[in-house]
């Protein structure tokens, strides 16, 4: 792809998936306050065949938000492919290859989905300690071995990109220092 292409193909993915995204975002979190401040206190004393009310919406609103997740990840990958692309133009070397933009948009995705993950847990698991303390701290744990191999998996898209500018910069360098030693003589 021409960096143009990049330029252009970036900024549309970010005009159309920014609105979207603060919509779902918007949606999820008006859900998640009327359950945790409305719905749930009231039904804390309610009782439906045995299992608390509360309980019964907890289990709704976790379900409801983790599918506008879905819609709000796939939000949040075009705006992080554009944002890599847009990174690999111009932080990267001339004319952004295939694999740098790849490498630079995983290594954006990557930082951001941990961070939208823990973002997401703390509502989720405000909620899901309402059904179950154990199962919250097994999320958390979960959550926190994904999120440290999806960081090291960014951290060595950027390395890989790190060392070929530096290569790069190593063999522009040693050629002009070669060509000045060539002109002394």
């Amino acid at each position: 792809m021409s960096e143009e292409q990049i330029k252009i193909e970036s900024q549309r993915e970010i005009n159309d998936s920014f609105p979207k995204l603060v919509v779902y975002s918007s949606i999820a979190i008006i859900i998640y306050l009327f359950a945790k401040m409305v719905f749930v206190p009231l039904g804390k004393n309610l009782l439906v065949a045995g299992i608390s009310t509360s309980t019964i919406i907890s289990v709704i609103a976790i379900i409801t938000i983790l599918i506008l997740l879905f819609s709000i990840l796939r939000e949040i990958r075009d705006i992080c492919d554009a944002i890599g692309g847009l990174l690999a133009l111009n932080l990267g070397r001339e004319g952004a290859s295939d694999d740098e933009v790849r490498h630079y948009q995983k290594a954006v995705k990557g930082f951001v989905y941990v961070f939208v993950v823990v973002i997401v847990f703390m509502f989720i698991g405000s909620l899901l300690i309402e059904i179950s303390q154990g199962a919250a701290g097994i999320l958390l744990i979960l959550i926190f071995v994904w999120a440290v191999i999806t960081l090291y998996s960014a951290g060595m898209a950027i390395s890989a990109e790190i060392e070929a500018t530096a290569s790069e910069l190593a063999h522009k360098m040693e050629k002009s220092t070669t060509e000045k030693v060539e002109t002394d003589y």
